[in-house]
């Protein structure tokens, strides 16, 4: 879990005492990458001739093709298959390669046609026919490998991929699994220029997939025939953003700057949760809890019963014989992002002792966020030292 604090207010009943500090930052614009949520689109790989390749996401019906670079395919954390890619992993052995226990969830996108995201893989180039010994196949075609090198993930899970496909006769073909590190074995084979498979993620997160291609140019003729002149395409990251808070940041910041280039390279810091990259004093996870925008320094507290962005409001309500300390805050609702959780908590001391708000109002805002407000009643006497936070967890 990962949680992070806005800023906290407090007020000693009977006097006010306020300190505001203004600071205008001139920032340069974010340019995010191209995302991709509701198109079929495919893994292209071309051979071109001697010893070069193109890679592409390639556009179907008429779309124009895409730099893998520059472009993030977005899978949402909502049920799958209508509305999004998350499912419950069957409680059989036969699925441990996912990286999930029996039961919990798990993102997919689908070998077959889905309204949302869905990529397929595509070959081009004249490619020989040769006998394939893995024990998955054990034919001949015209095949070309697309194995995985590396992977790269941005998330508080563990950030497994996997391949499969399904087989006539409820047959599961698994080609690729990380769950159990990455080996010679995890490479993908088809024959026919174009198919489709599953794929599936173990965590919301940013994921970085780092994929080869490899054919074979001539066989030798024989029975059955084994492939001559092999090549190999060169690298290609391609990057996937797997739930609500992926899909915000990819919004904001280019490819490369969501996640490292392998399993071993830190987030950069830009989009870490407590990436402050517009630098405006407020954490990336708060910017994205309280709606605000991590590419323009823009701090401010929210406007009472009208504001649509910014920090909680802590004031005094003093339109009672008691005055009463309110918290009004934005909430991104539920059904948008499921990960995401705020605790209004009040307390006497900064230190310790913060408790739980109790009963809250509730105002819709749009179809992504709601107003809340919620009212401190552990006020004993005018001279109480009370103060108010909202604490935001992403899991």
């Amino acid at each position: 879990m990962n949680s992070h604090w806005n800023s906290i207010r407090g007020k000693k009943f009977g006097r006010q005492s306020w300190l505001v500090i203004i600071t205008a930052l001139l920032i340069h614009g974010v340019q995010a990458g191209t995302l991709l949520k509701r198109i079929h689109v495919d893994h292209a790989f071309r051979y071109q001739g001697n010893e070069e390749w193109e890679i592409v996401i390639h556009g179907n019906d008429g779309d124009d093709d895409l730099d893998p670079d520059e472009t993030v395919m977005v899978v949402f954390d909502r049920p799958f298959p209508q509305e999004g890619g998350r499912a419950t992993r069957p409680s059989s052995e036969q699925w441990n390669f996912l990286g999930v226990a029996g039961n919990e969830d798990v993102w997919i996108i689908p070998q077959n046609f889905t309204p949302l995201i869905w990529p397929g893989w595509r070959s081009e180039g004249a490619f020989a026919t040769y006998y394939n010994d893995d024990a998955r196949l054990g034919f001949s075609a015209p095949f070309v490998g697309i194995s995985v090198e590396n992977v790269g993930y941005s998330g508080l899970g563990a950030g497994h991929y996997s391949m499969w496909s399904n087989q006539t006769g409820g047959i599961t073909k698994v080609w690729i699994s990380t769950a159990d590190g990455i080996s010679e074995d995890d490479v993908y084979y088809f024959s026919s220029g174009h198919s489709h498979t599953n794929q599936g993620f173990s965590d919301p997160g940013v994921y970085r997939v780092a994929y080869k291609a490899t054919g074979f140019l001539a066989n030798d003729g024989g029975d059955p025939p084994a492939g001559t002149r092999l090549v190999a395409s060169q690298l290609q990251s391609f990057y996937y953003a797997v739930g609500t808070y992926a899909e915000w940041k990819a919004t904001y910041f280019e490819p490369h700057e969501l996640v490292g280039a392998s399993s071993s390279d830190p987030v950069p810091e830009a989009t870490r949760y407590t990436g402050d990259s517009d630098g405006d004093g407020i954490p990336l996870l708060l910017e994205y809890a309280f709606n605000l925008s991590p590419a323009e320094s823009d701090y401010r507290v929210l406007t009472p019963e009208s504001g649509e962005r910014g920090l909680p409001s802590v004031r005094l309500d003093e339109s009672t014989a008691q005055p009463r300390l309110v918290i009004e805050y934005l909430r991104r609702r539920a059904e948008g992002a499921p990960r995401l959780s705020y605790y209004p908590e009040f307390s006497s001391t900064l230190e310790s002792g913060w408790a739980p708000a109790g009963a809250e109002s509730v105002f819709p805002v749009d179809s992504i966020w709601e107003r809340v407000v919620v009212v401190d009643e552990a006020i004993e006497h005018a001279d109480t030292v009370r103060f108010g936070r909202v604490r935001v967890e992403l899991r």
